[in-house]
This record gives structure tokens, C-alpha cells and sequence, in this order.
């Protein structure tokens, strides 16, 4: 049965805070502690979790939602392991203090409480597709803003890949780790029908079967697995199809493996996908290479309010997705949450953040980008792209017209094939142009006396990004 926990707002005459110095006392409600208490754990909204719960009035109540959701912040915050959270809540004031307990002879959650909470919380995420815990940050943070009356109309955002907890594996290593959990998903009757296909790889951990292979005999193994693993598909599904392991096992056949006139053959270590299964523990982790180092697990984009008038600024939208996910994609998912959320207008980011789908965007709702940096193909240091150009638009973002960087100014016209268009410059004033060798116009034969921009709508887009940037540059830091 679902209930609130509004026993912290009830405090007894008698505490065990009460029970400290006073110095200790002042000292404790001038901490982190105390902030944690009055500004997080006291505005999170238990309700938004009572979907994980029974109705029925009979039913054993739940334990405290915001002490677990508050739990939850602490370890990730503090990067506690569960051992050490479990530490914390037993013995540091502070974290009591922070979650709401005054007195010490309180009862707390177990840490199978917090156990069973994350299951509950991602079996929903699961079968619905809500966060819950994303529910309620959104949820503290626009109390947050609302209170501290920041301006929210000028965000920034940024991405950073994040590891994940997960042993890093060889591809050898992966795919006998993925035969021996196939083996302890079969049955007894199974076992002993595919013992002879399995006793190579059962001779202790997935670790110790590739310390003992010898230097270039990889592939040959490699080839005997991708074999049983091909027979193991087709005779497994009847019984296993619906096992995670037997999903799993598809799924390494198909990655590493391909079927060429009948026959498995190993695929090359640059044909494998950056989204391949990297560890049996963690299915959603991916690879991605930045700056040239090779990173396993995901990417998080972090979205705040960073208006020069604030006196702090919040973070206002997280994502994390597999790190094969391009920012400019976590940019697009954002934006119309942020509208919803948020005054923005202006948003701040590096070079990974533009592509026609964000431009799209960011114009239907009339918001501006600018940018530390536009990613793309460089044009030569002499030469003079379409970007270099001014365009001025309408409302909807069609340009209307364009000056050229010497100044001449043109209509622009569109063209029959949808999202192009064209200006013409008059040549005599191009003539004495000293940019006329390095200008993407071009002379047109029937009519001398013009030279003619051809371009698109993706064009404009980049040249108002990077006209948005120059701005950027001239205001003071």
C-alpha cells in the first residue's frame, strides 16, 4: 500500500541532534545537510512513485519513497558503493540529518529495501518507458527555479561519455563468457545432451580458457565457437527463444559472425559495430573512440541554466544513452521538454551539436544556437564558403535576402526543387572585388553581366549558426 512519509515534518521535542553541542547543532544546520533536507528531499513529490504500489488498504505500506530517492542522490553524488551507502545511513548525522531522521533510535531502510525500490523502478521504466527518478528531477528543479526565481532563457549543454561498471573483455573472452552462461541456462536434460560441445569451455572462467590460448590461434577458436554457437541458435529456440541468454547468444552470432553460402565465417575487427555487445553484464553499453582513446559504456548530456544574472545556476536535463548516440541527436530529444520546462530562447553549445534536424527545430520554436565551434568540412584559408554570407530571414526561415562579405546586397529567389535557391550579383561590381578568385558565385553565360549563388536551406542554416558564433566572440567574457 502506497503512503507518504510526512513523519519528518513532525519532529519530536527531544532528538538526538538536540542532544549535541550547540556548536555541533549550528554547524550541522549551516551544512550541505541541511540544504540537502530543505531544498531536494523536502520537495520531492512521493506521489509521482505511487504507481509501484498496491491499492489495497490491507496491503503492507511502503518504506519512505524520499528517503530512498534521496538515497539514490547521496550515493551517486558522494560515489558511494551500496556497501558504503549502507555505512552512511547507519552512522553519519549528516546524512540522517539530510534524509529527514533527528533522532538515532529511528528505524531505516535496509539495503534490500533500496534493492527491491531500483527493481520496482526499472521494471516500470521498462514496461511503460518512464523514468520515474528523471520525474521527479524535473519535478525539484523547476520548484528550484520557480523559488529562486532564476532565468531560465539562456541554457547551455554539453556531453560526457561515462564508463560502465563492467569487466573490460577481449572478443575471445566475450563470446566463451557468453557459451558458458548458454550452458547454465540449459537444463539438466540439455547439459547432458551438449556436454561434449561444451567441456572445452567449462574448465574454469572465460579469463583463465583465453589464458591458455596460444599467441595467433585466436581465430581458430573464434571459428569453433561462431560453428555451435550457429547449431545452438537453431536448436535452442523451440525451448529458450524467450530467455534473455538465448537473446544474448543471437545476438553474438549475428555481431561477430556472418553466413556465407552456408558456412560461419569470422568477421574482422573492423567490421564489428561500435554498438556490439561489449559485456554479457551490461547489453546497452557501446563503444566509441574520442580524441583518439576507446571508451566503453555511455554518454551523458547535462543541459543548466547559465543566465549572467543568476545568482547559481541549475542543472536542468540529463540524458543517457548508449555512446554511439550523436549529440546533436540528445540535443533534438531535449529541446521540446526544455520548451515545455524552461523560458529558453539562446542555447550555448561546442561544435558536436548542429545538424539539419536541430537547426529544423531550434527555427519552429524560435530558439538560437550558438555555437563555441561549427563542426564540418573546413574551407581552404583563401577561400570564401556560402556560410561567409549574410542572410536575412523571415519567420520561418526561408532566406529573403543575402549580402555578399563585400557587402553587395541580393534578392534571393527559390528554385523549382524544394528547400533550394539562388542570388544574383551584378558582375561590374564583382569585377573589382578582391575576393572574386576565392568566391563560390559563379558567371553566367547567357547573361554576362551577372554572377549567381546557388544554395540550400541547409546553407542558411550553417551561415546563421556561424553568424550567431561570431557574435559569440565579440561579446565580452
Amino acid at each position: 500500500m502506497y503512503r507518504r512519509n510526512e513523519q519528518h515534518k513532525q519532529q519530536s521535542m527531544f532528538s538526538s541532534i538536540e542532544d549535541l553541542p550547540e556548536k555541533q547543532q549550528k554547524r550541522l544546520k549551516h551544512s550541505w545537510a541541511e540544504t540537502f533536507y530543505s531544498e531536494f528531499f523536502c520537495r520531492i513529490d512521493e506521489d509521482i512513485f505511487a504507481v509501484l504500489y498496491s491499492d489495497d488498504a490491507a496491503s503492507r505500506p511502503n518504506a519512505p519513497i524520499n528517503v530512498l530517492v534521496g538515497l539514490e542522490v547521496l550515493k551517486s553524488g558522494f560515489g558511494w558503493s551500496d556497501e558504503q551507502l549502507e555505512e552512511q545511513l547507519a552512522y553519519n548525522i549528516q546524512v540522517r540529518y539530510a534524509l529527514g531522521y533527528r533522532d538515532l533510535s529511528e528505524s531505516v531502510p535496509q539495503l534490500r529495501t533500496v534493492y527491491n525500490f531500483r527493481r520496482r523502478v526499472s521494471a516500470y521504466m521498462q514496461e511503460i518507458g518512464i523514468n520515474l527518478i528523471e520525474c521527479v528531477f524535473e519535478q525539484v528543479t523547476d520548484e528550484q527555479l520557480a523559488t529562486l526565481a532564476l532565468k531560465s532563457d539562456k541554457l547551455r549543454t554539453d556531453s560526457t561519455l561515462v564508463s560502465s561498471n563492467m569487466r573490460e573483455m577481449s572478443r575471445l573472452q566475450l563470446l566463451v563468457e557468453v557459451l558458458q552462461r548458454v550452458w547454465r541456462m540449459l537444463s539438466e536434460v540439455d547439459q547432458a545432451r551438449y556436454r561434449a560441445d561444451f567441456e572445452g569451455y567449462l574448465k574454469g572462467t572465460s579469463g583463465q580458457y583465453t589464458y591458455r590460448i596460444a599467441s595467433g590461434e585466436g581465430n581458430t577458436h573464434l571459428e569453433a565457437m561462431g560453428q555451435l554457437m550457429h547449431r545452438l541458435v537453431d536448436e535452442l529456440a523451440i525451448i529458450y527463444e524467450q530467455d534473455e541468454v538465448y537473446g544474448m547468444l543471437v545476438r553474438v552470432l549475428r555481431e561477430h559472425f556472418r553466413l556465407e553460402k552456408g558456412q560461419i565465417q569470422l568477421k574482422t575487427g573492423s567490421e564489428l559495430s561500435a554498438s556490439s555487445l561489449q559485456s554479457p553484464d551490461d547489453a546497452d553499453a557501446t563503444f566509441r573512440r574520442k580524441r583518439g582513446e576507446g571508451h566503453q559504456g555511455y554518454v551523458t548530456n547535462v543541459t543548466e541554466t547559465c543566465h549572467p544574472e543568476n545568482e547559481v545556476q541549475l542543472i536542468v536535463k540529463v540524458q543517457t544513452e548508449s555512446n554511439t548516440t550523436d549529440d546533436a541527436q540528445l540535443l533534438n530529444d531535449a529541446v521540446p521538454n526544455l520548451v515545455e520546462r524552461t523560458d529558453v530562447d539562446e542555447v550555448y553549445t561546442d561544435g558536436g551539436y548542429n545538424s539539419p534536424q536541430v537547426d529544423e527545430r531550434f527555427q519552429n520554436e524560435q530558439i538560437e544556437q550558438y555555437q563555441t565551434a561549427i563542426r564540418g568540412n573546413k574551407t581552404a584559408d583563401d577561400a570564401i564558403g556560402i556560410a561567409d554570407f549574410v542572410f536575412e530571414r523571415n519567420e520561418n526561415g526561408i532566406p529573403q535576402t543575402v549580402t555578399c562579405p563585400q557587402g553587395q546586397p541580393s534578392q534571393v529567389e527559390a528554385t523549382r526543387t524544394k528547400a533550394r535557391f539562388r542570388a544574383d550579383f551584378d558582375a561590374s561590381t564583382c569585377a573589382t572585388c578582391p575576393l572574386l578568385n576565392h568566391c563560390p558565385t559563379k558567371a553566367l553565360k547567357r547573361r554576362p553581366h551577372t554572377r549567381r549563388l546557388r544554395f540550400d536551406q541547409q546553407h542558411v542554416n550553417v551561415a546563421h549558426r556561424r553568424a550567431n558564433r561570431r557574435k559569440l566572440k565579440q561579446q565580452p567574457n
